[in-house]
């Protein structure tokens, strides 16, 4: 099991067994809710996601099912942003805008019976194994939910109806219930939460080893790597030594950075600049200066680099994410979370959304 350093907190004995048979397979929709809420903090204290990155939903009938809304921080997300579907017609009531992934979510409950509960990450492993360009990968060993290999989906621009059916096409090859997705995150779903989440940590756990074989640092959930706005994790400090640029090889980093990073030598002045602007920069011999207006700006702008490191580490050799998709989704993330209230500003490059 992939080693929760962060304390997680067990749920109520009542919530924690969702599998149900019969009548009482599916739980009432309020408590639900209350589930998908308390998921959220949970995987956010695991670190398999930050901000409001990632999806969570869970299956209320064999026609419903209620998901994470768009832009909402886990840590404060309330019933009223976990919003019902209909998964026939994706509609819903209400002003509350859904998971732009709720195509993906439908998908999986058509295809499979088993599905009950659902988590999508932007975990760091599997982030970076995503980058890689493999059709699937065979992990050290069998883990619980995973099988022999983990299927890859094909690229599809997030939020899209291509991203959807990818995912469903990988799902319906594989044998396991983890889906990575190329140059994204993963996918994971259970027959309750506490399989799914299972699944996710030991997905983490066997992408990590999996880096680690071919020579790449996975990461360890060492949160000293990131002080006072600097990340200096092994990821980072080794590419900016061997590389000029950073360019866009996940989608959310393409989402907060744009299509690239320059790697700047250690100049004080260019630094104050950065800094003045609130602009993220990488520093030849000292790492990612992480800026944002607020601390969890910046913490999400680190976790975002950090990943998008890794990935062009594992990924040396196959082609980073288009500079015209890069700058598409750019362009699309500013536009959607302009209309969000409490917006870091468009330069800080920190903004944070549910994708």
């Amino acid at each position: 099991m992939w080693d929760d350093r962060h304390g997680s907190r067990r749920f109520d004995e009542g919530l924690q067994n969702t599998k149900l048979r019969g009548e009482e397979r599916y739980m009432e929709k309020s408590k639900a809710k209350e589930l998908v809420i308390r998921a959220g903090k949970e995987i956010a204290a695991k670190g398999l996601i930050a901000g409001t990155w990632g999806n969570i939903s869970c299956k209320t009938d064999e026609k419903h099912f209620v998901i994470t809304a768009s832009g909402r921080d886990y840590e404060t997300l309330t019933e009223d942003e976990v919003i019902e579907m209909d998964i026939d017609t994706l509609s819903c009531t209400g002003e509350v805008t859904p998971s732009s992934e709720k195509r993906v979510h439908r998908e999986i409950y058509r295809l499979r019976d088993d599905a009950e509960f659902i988590i999508h990450t932007h975990q760091h492993n599997a982030s970076a194994v995503s980058a890689m360009g493999q059709y699937h990968i065979k992990p050290d060993r069998e883990y619980d939910g995973i099988g022999e290999f983990v299927q890859v989906s094909e690229y599809g621009l997030p939020g899209t109806s291509v991203v959807a059916d990818k995912v469903a096409e990988a799902v319906q090859d594989s044998i396991g219930k983890a889906v990575i997705m190329s140059n994204h995150g993963a996918v994971v779903y259970g027959g309750d939460y506490e399989e799914a989440l299972q699944i996710a940590e030991n997905l983490e756990e066997a992408c990590g080893k999996y880096l680690k074989g071919i020579g790449v640092e996975p990461w360890d959930g060492d949160e000293e790597h990131f002080r006072e706005k600097w990340n200096t994790s092994p990821a980072v400090m080794k590419y900016i030594q061997i590389r000029d640029a950073l360019p866009a090889y996940l989608d959310d980093f393409a989402q907060l950075i744009g299509p690239a990073m320059k790697v700047i030598d250690d100049d004080e002045e260019a630094i104050t600049v950065a800094e003045e602007e609130k602009r993220p920069v990488l520093v030849r011999g000292r790492g990612a200066m992480c800026n944002g207006e607020r601390e969890s700006d910046a913490a999400a702008v680190s976790m975002v680099i950090e990943k998008n490191a890794r990935a062009a580490l594992a990924g040396q050799g196959v082609k980073a994410i288009g500079r015209d998709e890069a700058i598409l989704m750019r362009q699309a993330y500013l536009h959607k979370y302009s209309k969000l209230k409490d917006r870091p500003a468009e330069g800080s490059g920190a903004a944070e959304k549910n994708i």
